[in-house]
């Protein structure tokens, strides 16, 4: 067995796609799909069934991937110890993040950490924070960034950064006033909300049954699986939402979003940095983990953001 063609399957395995497989690999696509026909070949079985476009993978495959996730785990950690013996902190760090860490705390926290240890390779997922925990949990992530916990999954979370959620409407879409919303006021608007398993969406889920308003009681209009997506509905005055206050930072300043006083509801949130228990922690790994928490110590804290002129 090519190891040449287990890695083409991996890529193809987790993308759903030969093209896509082929992008990440430098690869053609025919070079990819040879691979694939050889290797079913060799193993006398078909690893993936063609539906039209689209192709999913059969039992065997499943089998094979969990076997070849070990293969790969097992050849990062020889590379990265051999390195460091050499002091060379170096290797692929598999990152997965929610899309609030994704779009707004990796950038930053991943331009340090390189400069820092510039033989290292990110390889950065974006996903809900249910999909990145899960990931994780599955060992095809190394370590993950998400805004809740799963106390069910077998994880270690370790909290990263504070942010606010706020109540966000387009300015002129409702009848400013100085004075608070109340919460049956919120019956009668128009919602856009995040999908299942956003982490803001559990945080309000939460929020909004202690203030005794259940989020089946409220007009939801629109769901949505991104902050951006979600924020710019907001703008267009199609609803109000509840959002974090990091990823509607630059709105409020342009005063594109303005926020709404509701004294019943309080949000709280943080963000975790999630990885296995019993996985190995080849160095990258570590020391990427070691920079988390002194960055959670010193800097970056979401929660601090302070705008003004942004309540109506």
């Amino acid at each position: 067995m090519d190891i040449r063609q287990l890695r083409a399957f991996a890529k193809v395995y987790e993308r759903k796609s030969f093209s896509r497989a082929a992008e990440d690999l430098l690869l053609s696509q025919p070079t990819v799909s040879a691979h694939i026909a050889s290797l079913e070949q060799f193993m006398r079985v078909a690893l993936f069934d063609r539906l039209g476009r689209s192709i999913l993978p059969t039992q065997a495959a499943d089998i094979l991937y969990r076997h070849s996730s070990v293969i790969f785990a097992s050849l990062d950690r020889a590379e990265s110890e051999i390195r460091l013996l050499s002091n060379d902190i170096s290797g692929e760090l598999k990152l997965g993040g929610s899309t609030i860490p994704s779009n707004y705390l990796f950038p930053e926290l991943l331009k340090v950490f390189l400069g820092r240890y510039p033989n290292v390779r990110i390889s950065l997922s974006q996903g809900d924070s249910l999909d990145i925990m899960e990931r994780v949990q599955t060992g095809e992530l190394f370590v993950g960034v998400v805004g809740a916990k799963n106390d069910a999954m077998d994880l270690v979370y370790q909290p990263l950064v504070e942010d606010s959620l706020v109540v966000l409407a387009a300015p002129g879409s409702l009848a400013c006033s100085d004075k608070p919303y109340c919460l049956e006021m919120l019956r009668k608007m128009k919602w856009v909300i995040r999908q299942p398993g956003s982490g803001t969406r559990l945080a309000v889920e939460r929020a909004l049954e202690s203030a005794g308003l259940p989020l089946k009681e409220l007009n939801v209009v629109c769901v949505v699986d991104g902050a951006e997506a979600q924020l710019r509905l907001v703008r267009s005055g199609l609803g109000i939402t509840v959002s974090s206050r990091l990823a509607a930072r630059e709105y409020l300043l342009r005063n594109e979003l303005m926020i709404l006083h509701i004294p019943e509801l309080h949000f709280e949130r943080s963000f975790f940095v999630v990885s296995h228990p019993s996985r190995h922690q080849f160095p990258a790994v570590r020391y990427f983990l070691q920079y988390l928490a002194e960055s959670s110590a010193s800097s970056c804290r979401a929660g601090d953001l302070r705008l003004e002129s942004d309540i109506c």
